[in-house]
């Protein structure tokens, strides 16, 4: 079985600076801290958080590696994360090592919600700042999760 979790950055500031250097708000830390916290509440811990180049998504990234023991020196960096088409971030995850279960994409909209939204049974018209969306496929390998029938596992937004 793999699991792959969607999650987006917190608040950002709206600060004039390159995009990729926005940092997190105060109420994107307190946001993104709460989502750890309901992630560690419901024993949900990555085997791997991979994260956009952004700053504000690696914060998002090192917020949640703090809360669900996970090493900060372990996360990755994807830059095909940072606003990339949704079919090479799609190409990305066939490409994920198949030691690894429980996977968190730590990123953007529009992506981000257009991904969940195709890997929903309901739909999802859009994942807010720090919102996560979780979901499995009983399979053995990333290569097939992308066409995989899907369960939804969690809806935090």
């Amino acid at each position: 079985m793999k699991q792959l979790f969607l999650i987006r950055h917190g608040k950002a500031t709206h600060e004039l600076m390159p995009d990729i250097k926005r940092y997190l708000t105060e109420k994107g830390i307190k946001r993104t801290t709460q989502t750890a916290e309901i992630l560690a509440e419901k024993n949900i811990y990555p085997d791997l958080i991979i994260s956009s180049p952004a700053v504000r998504a690696i914060q998002t990234a090192e917020i949640l590696a703090d809360y669900l023991n996970y090493d900060r020196q372990k996360i990755q960096i994807n830059s095909t994360f940072y606003f990339y088409p949704k079919l090479e971030v799609l190409d990305q995850i066939k490409q994920f090592s198949d030691k690894y279960q429980f996977i968190f994409m730590v990123g953007h909209n529009p992506i981000w919600t257009e991904i969940a939204d195709q890997f929903s049974q309901n739909g999802l018209y859009h994942l807010k700042t720090s919102g996560v969306f979780g979901t499995k496929a009983e399979i053995e390998t990333w290569k097939k999760f992308v066409t995989a029938g899907k369960t939804e596992v969690l809806r935090l937004n």
